[in-house]
């Protein structure tokens, strides 16, 4: 098995580690191909982290570049995808029950209250109108409720 181990650490201005800031450690197996097995961002000192801090990687160059026979990197370089905040695993291995829920935005308040309103104050209604789980919509109502915007 072929593998690397990258570890990404900020630098200060002095050029020197940057210890209270983010380490992001990359594991990628090229052994059928580079792929990446690990993903861990971790805060310093357990200061936790914010997203302002969090790097910005293009992981789709960073594995191009470390792979056997890879060309030189393109002019002008894919978009750098956003790092997740937590470890991230192979599909197969984290079941149903163990992932998160995924956020979904509330449209426009002005919007939800309308549709609240026009389908008589049914929760239900509302997560059918806009696509979403019940339990979306619920956190919706409640926020709105909370706020007054809603009785």
């Amino acid at each position: 098995m072929s593998e690397y181990v990258i570890v990404i650490t900020p630098t200060g201005s002095d050029g020197e580690p940057d210890l209270t800031g983010p380490q992001t450690t990359v594991r990628v197996d090229t052994t059928d191909g580079p792929r990446i097995v690990e993903l861990t961002v971790r805060a310093a000192g357990g200061a936790g982290l914010h997203n302002r801090a969090l790097p910005t990687v293009d992981f789709d160059l960073l594995v191009r570049a470390i792979s056997p026979g890879s060309a030189a990197p393109a002019a002008e370089p894919a978009p750098a995808a956003p790092v997740p905040l937590a470890p991230v695993a192979p599909a197969s291995a984290v079941s149903a029950e163990d992932r998160p829920r995924p956020y979904r935005k509330m449209p426009d308040t002005d919007v939800v209250v309308a549709a609240y309103g026009e389908l008589g104050g049914s929760v239900g209604a509302v997560a059918k109108r806009f696509g979403v789980p019940r339990h979306t919509a619920q956190a919706w109502v409640s926020r709105l409720r909370k706020q007054g915007s809603i009785d």
